[in-house]
């Protein structure tokens, strides 16, 4: 599950239907006591489907 509190910078999420890959390049900046006033951290999905962390070779 791709959710923005678990995303690192550097990180490569892929949508496994029609191909589209997103970089992290920052990470989320909000404290976990505060999580639900600046950012809901719901799953990122494309195509309907979760996107899924592209692990290294």
């Amino acid at each position: 599950m791709a959710r923005c509190d678990d995303m690192r910078e550097g990180d490569v999420y892929r949508c496994e239907r029609c191909g589209l890959e997103i970089e992290v390049v920052e990470e989320c900046s909000h404290d976990e006591e505060d999580a639900d006033e600046t950012c809901r951290a719901e799953e990122f999905v494309c195509c309907g489907e979760p996107m899924t962390l592209v692990e290294e070779d």
